[in-house]
């Protein structure tokens, strides 16, 4: 019985390293964070195409139905969604309804889709750091999810966004992209441990960040927000939600979730 489980346990541990070299290996990467685009979430508004919306995971053949469906033409304005370190929740279900309304085909790449992708944080006592490869993670999610949509031909090219929230807002921006229509910062105050300090994408992308002024994740470095390391960025915002917890969008302060929603929006048309 001891051969046998001993034999057990260097199999199971053979496996284990196995599965790890193949996904260390490019194409083994690439099928991961390919992943994470197959089952994002998609919301795309029926009504600037004349048809139905389609809302489902990329990967579900009636969501590819309805893509196939959208005719030649049809250009409308894009956002790349990065959730929080908690998976898709209320705040990313309450951002697609407003991105819904207001026109705009909305990717929510599922990082949680990876193999053995682990939690970076605990909502319970809001710890973090407890997978420090999410942030590399984030940034190639970000990255793959920009080539699938700019191989969209229904897609404006000169009208593409960058969102995220919470750690999602850290990895936006943790992006050294160029050539993109704007970035949306919720959630995140852009002043962690180094490296995660700043904006790290070119100084002419527009920016707009939204905090909570009482976000009890950064407790720690509570009045420090984005706008104070803009250094220098000709056309960004920085705008902080007075008693305002961690949710922006789905803020249970209405008025607070009203003033987000507006600037999003506002930002999104003048760019």
């Amino acid at each position: 019985m001891k051969v046998k489980t001993t034999g057990g346990r260097l199999t199971a541990v053979f496996i284990a390293g196995l599965l790890l070299s193949l996904l260390q290996s490019p194409a083994g990467a690439r099928a991961d964070v390919a992943a994470t685009w197959q089952r994002s979430y998609v919301s795309i508004p029926g009504h600037i195409f004349g048809g139905r919306p389609i809302l489902g995971k990329w990967r579900d053949r009636f969501v590819q139905r309805g893509i196939q469906g959208i005719p030649p033409g049809t250009n409308m304005a894009a956002i790349i969604f990065l959730h929080g370190c908690n998976g898709i929740a209320r705040e990313e279900e309450a951002a697609r309804l407003v991105f819904m309304e207001a026109g705009y085909a909305t990717f929510f790449p599922d990082s949680f889709a990876r193999s053995h992708r682990r939690s970076n944080c605990s909502v319970a006592d809001h710890r973090t750091a407890l997978a420090p490869e999410a942030h590399r993670y984030r940034v190639e999610e970000i990255e793959y999810a920009l080539q699938q949509v700019r191989a969209l031909p229904w897609i404006d090219q000169s009208r593409v966004f960058v969102m995220g929230f919470s750690e999602g807002g850290m990895a936006v921006a943790n992006y050294p992209g160029i050539s993109l229509a704007g970035l949306v910062i919720t959630g995140w105050h852009c002043q962690g441990r180094p490296p995660n300090v700043g904006i790290k994408s070119d100084a002419a992308v527009p920016v707009l960040a939204i905090l909570g002024g009482d976000d009890p994740w950064y407790a720690a470095k509570r009045g420090e927000h984005c706008g104070q390391v803009f250094n220098g960025r000709p056309d960004a915002t920085s705008l902080v939600l007075p008693g305002n917890g961690h949710a922006i969008v789905n803020s249970p302060i209405l008025e607070n979730a009203e003033r987000a929603k507006q600037a999003i929006i506002s930002f999104l048309e003048a760019h």
